[in-house]
């Protein structure tokens, strides 16, 4: 683990850190604050415009003021071209899950469920990682996601749990349905803004996902919302999953974190008794 530190004019102290996972090489800023809590810790996943550093920048002050450690991985366009895809080439889920591994040793925290909330494209590969490895995530966070894996057999993977033709489908179906109960009963927060209706050139199009989930993020984030409900329901339970609409949000993370406070609603203790301990 390469490590390099840098100082920052605020209370928190951030680490540069690259890990060599067997999936490839990752970055990532861990943001660690005067004190800590007992909190868990929370992962930033930025989306295609790999925006690591904004999102250290609006999120450090979150880890401050709730005493959390937060980590928010770098997928480099070098190592990690299509971090958000789920395919057999680069996993970017066993990256992240060696990542927190690698970092238990220092933070043991890391080593149990965590926070985990990604935006965009990191909201896509937020919430297979959590279909994946639901014994390593507490609270799943989902905002903007362009397209969803629905937990039913509806659609074809990838986004579904469908029959498909696609490399590689059986395997990666199988993996998901063997821990469908657990991730259908995690608690789940999917946000999306009031303005984010756009069908614009990053938004994937086909007649087939038009068809079963919408046609723009907006109505995407709603139908994801329903399936799992639904989903839980046939499991004989009720689906702890809230959709949270951002006024006039499109778009745009910095504008949701800035206008509608995203990265307060995300960084949020649930219990908000915990005492601090002093840091390590």
């Amino acid at each position: 683990m390469d490590r390099k530190f840098e100082n920052l004019a605020t209370a928190s102290t951030t680490d540069h850190i690259r890990v060599a996972t067997p999936a490839g090489p990752l970055e990532a800023y861990v943001i660690h604050p005067r004190r800590i809590t007992h909190a868990k810790p929370l992962v930033v996943l930025h989306g295609i415009s790999r925006n690591a550093q904004t999102l250290v920048r609006y999120f450090r002050d979150e880890a401050e003021r709730n005493g959390r450690l937060i980590i928010v991985p770098h997928f480099t366009e070098k190592d990690w071209p299509h971090f958000q895809r789920p395919g057999p080439a680069a996993r970017a889920d066993q990256a992240l899950v060696e990542l927190l591994n690698r970092l238990a040793l220092q933070f043991p925290a890391c080593a149990g469920p965590v926070d985990l909330f990604g935006h965009s494209g990191g909201a896509q590969l937020a919430h297979r990682t959590a279909m994946l490895y639901p014994q390593r995530i507490a609270r799943l966070n989902l905002a903007a996601a362009g397209w969803y894996c629905l937990p039913n057999m509806s659609m074809p993977f990838p986004y579904g749990l469908g029959k498909s033709d696609a490399r590689g489908a059986e395997l990666w179906t199988r993996r998901k349905q063997a821990g469908l109960a657990a991730y259908l009963g995690l608690e789940i927060r999917v946000f999306i803004g009031t303005r984010d209706t756009e069908r614009d050139c990053a938004l994937r199009v086909t007649p087939a996902l038009d068809a079963g989930q919408g046609r723009t993020r907006h109505d995407r984030a709603r139908s994801y919302v329903e399936a799992v409900r639904k989903a839980a329901r046939s499991n004989g339970y009720t689906a702890r999953i809230s959709l949270i609409e951002l006024p006039d949000c499109s778009h745009d993370v910095e504008q949701a974190i800035i206008t509608a406070g995203l990265a307060r609603m995300v960084a949020d203790i649930p219990d908000t008794s915990i005492s601090l301990a002093a840091a390590g």
